[in-house]
């Protein structure tokens, strides 16, 4: 849950092509983590004026190259570059941002001004405030969805379903029949593109409207009751852009003409979309707590850093941690739209780094940063959705464009072992490796979701380590009477991306997530362990590529049993006949194969795990995150 800080560099020209891009797997938004450790040497640069009304004259193409995901999932996944713009309806003023000089002269002072640097809550004007349920919210990275099958979805607490409606078009409804509240994503897509009600076969169009009520006693009933306005369901705007889903939620003619109005926000990227696709999770933890982890980069110092075995202590491996001295949010470019923050380095490794992150509300979080000579350097693109209160979607790319900007950190250390025992299980890998090549249904899915799941156990385990401190936070927070102001104690130029986000939660949003109708934030955020360590409902029941893998690996699990099953009594059949003609070779042979098809089942359900839990399967129920 870590990305990379957001900076710009100069506005010279630039040749994309020879940045280096690395694909994100599935997890890239924990990956993201690891890389925000490693950004090195850059320069302060002068920042440019740059404006929210310009910010949305410029949108991105829509088109994200596709970059073809890679098995290993270690923290220096990358790919992706979001545009941040504001969701606004308003067009807001003008933001000059200051000279690096300037920068750095506000982001040193102690903490009390650091934390000053956040807007204190006052009475702001109603068209400075953040309106909740009118704005863009990414839903799904567009290779995740299932095209041939309803999609549930929330957002802002209210259940939604998506489907590839007639023409090719994604539609999304509320997920609730009108004729007797039955979530429609328990039903089916039908021949003509139609969602169907599966409790009583209602069908509905791509607008909502229903066009087939089966229990009509006549033509002319079904007629007049498919023209009522309560047997439409309700529809609300979506569009597909830059790869992922995008949903508005609130509905009537007043929203579509507001969305259409309204740029998604990461059309403000400067640098437009970064190549290769999403990775996306949903964490089991509330939107503050995701969004001021992704503005505290000095966490993966510690959170994700190598720890000796032996010790437990910091090991001698990671980049030597050093105190920020420049951070803070950007003078004068707090307000609905969101804001700005620049900020240095963090360790030895990237002390002259300069960075900028521009926060676009509710959801964009775009980071660039910039080496010494004014280039880039390493490039973020994090998106948030609330879903409900206690979890929310991470959407995530990374793009280094220098080498030396991802590094991996808190790898676990490769011993003798371990290369020992990949040579002796070479063939068996070899084995597997070809049945999902020729041997599956769809190769092509199953290939990214090994990528995600069997190969991309490192990135789970950077979100498994936020999970855990974020949850943290969130729990204690809700039995503190005092407050961020009174709980949190940010004494260093680090906290000041914390206290901004805060601050603009405070001054522009209501001081909180603004939930849809209905739906109240007062259910305990503790989750047990078991909880915070899943992975079904993190990642894979979003991802049409893991649901897959997870669907063959238990057929191949089936028929090596099946196979074990048939040697067993293969050999049991020639062993009694080898030991009437003393032939007995054949019935040696039968329970070799018996007993290696044994392991390759158990082997099979060792990967199905990979996508559902971190918990081991064997031994105590608790994975090693350090």
């Amino acid at each position: 849950t870590h990305e990379v800080r957001h900076q710009q560099p100069p506005r010279a020209p630039e040749d994309r092509s020879s940045a280096r891009e690395m694909p994100a797997t599935l997890l890239a938004a924990s990956a993201a983590a690891a890389a925000a450790a490693v950004v090195s040497n850059a320069k302060p640069r002068t920042s440019c004026a740059r404006t929210a009304i310009s910010n949305r004259k410029r949108h991105p193409t829509n088109a994200v190259s596709a970059g073809r995901e890679e098995r290993a999932a270690g923290a220096c996944l990358s790919a992706g570059v979001l545009r941040v713009s504001p969701t606004r309806r308003t067009a807001t003023a003008a933001v000059a941002r200051p000279t690096t000089a300037a920068a750095a002269s506000s982001t040193s002072a102690p903490p009390a001004v650091q934390e000053g640097t956040a807007e204190a809550p006052s009475k702001v004007p109603v068209a400075d405030q953040f309106e909740w349920a009118k704005a863009w919210y990414p839903m799904s990275p567009m290779q995740f969805l299932e095209p041939d099958e309803p999609n549930p979805m929330k957002v802002l607490g209210r259940s939604v379903v998506a489907w590839k409606a007639e023409g090719g078009v994604w539609k999304v409804v509320e997920d609730s029949c009108p004729h007797r509240m039955a979530p429609l994503s328990l039903g089916f897509v039908g021949p003509e593109r139609q969602l169907v009600c599966r409790y009583h076969g209602w069908e509905f169009d791509g607008d909502g409207k229903a066009s087939c009520i089966p229990m009509s006693t006549d033509a002319k009933a079904e007629a007049t009751a498919r023209e009522s306005p309560r047997s439409c369901a309700t529809s609300f705007p979506a569009k597909e852009e830059g790869g992922v889903l995008w949903v508005w939620p609130t509905a009537g003619a007043d929203a579509w003409l507001q969305a259409s109005a309204t740029p998604v926000a990461t059309a403000a990227a400067e640098f437009g979309d970064l190549p290769g696709e999403w990775g996306m999770v949903e964490l089991p933890v509330g939107y503050a707590p995701a969004l001021e982890n992704q503005f505290d980069p000095a966490h993966a110092e510690w959170l994700h850093a190598q720890y000796d075995d032996s010790d437990g202590q910091r090991s001698a491996a990671n980049a030597e941690y050093q105190p920020m001295t420049r951070f803070g949010v950007v003078p004068g470019s707090m307000g609905a739209a969101g804001f700005t923050v620049e900020h240095g380095g963090y360790n030895r490794g990237n002390a002259d780094i300069s960075a900028e992150r521009l926060f676009t509300a509710p959801c964009s979080s775009r980071s660039e940063y910039m080496d010494k000579d004014g280039k880039r350097y390493l490039s973020a693109a994090i998106l948030y959705t609330p879903t409900e209160p206690g979890r929310c979607l991470m959407f995530t790319k990374f793009q280094a464009h220098q080498r030396t900007a991802v590094q991996g950190a808190g790898k676990r250390r490769v011993t003798t072992g371990d290369r020992v025992r990949s040579l002796l299980t070479a063939p068996a890998d070899a084995a597997f490796e070809w049945y999902m090549q020729y041997m599956v249904e769809d190769p092509e899915l199953v290939q990214v979701g090994l990528s995600h799941g069997v190969y991309g156990t490192a990135a789970y385990t950077l979100g498994d380590q936020d999970i855990q401190a974020m949850h943290g936070v969130e729990v204690a927070m809700e039995t503190s009477e005092k407050g961020w102001r009174g709980s949190y104690y940010l004494p260093t130029p680090s906290d000041a991306g914390v206290a901004g986000f805060r601050g603009w939660m405070d001054r522009h949003a209501g001081g909180g997530v603004q939930w849809a109708k209905g739906v109240t934030d007062d259910a305990s955020k503790v989750k047990p362990l078991e909880q915070r360590l899943e992975r079904f409902d993190r990642h894979t029941r979003h991802c049409r590529h893991c649901k897959e893998t997870l669907a063959e690996l238990g057929v191949l699990e089936e028929r090596c049993v099946t196979f074990s099953n048939a040697m067993l009594l293969a050999g049991l059949v020639l062993g009694l006949g080898g030991a009437v003609l003393g032939q007995e070779a054949p019935a040696v042979v039968s329970l070799c194969l018996a007993g290696l098809a044994v392991n390759a089942a158990e082997a099979a359900r060792d990967m199905q795990n990979e996508f559902l839990t971190s918990k081991p399967r064997r031994g105590v129920p608790i994975p090693k995150l350090w």
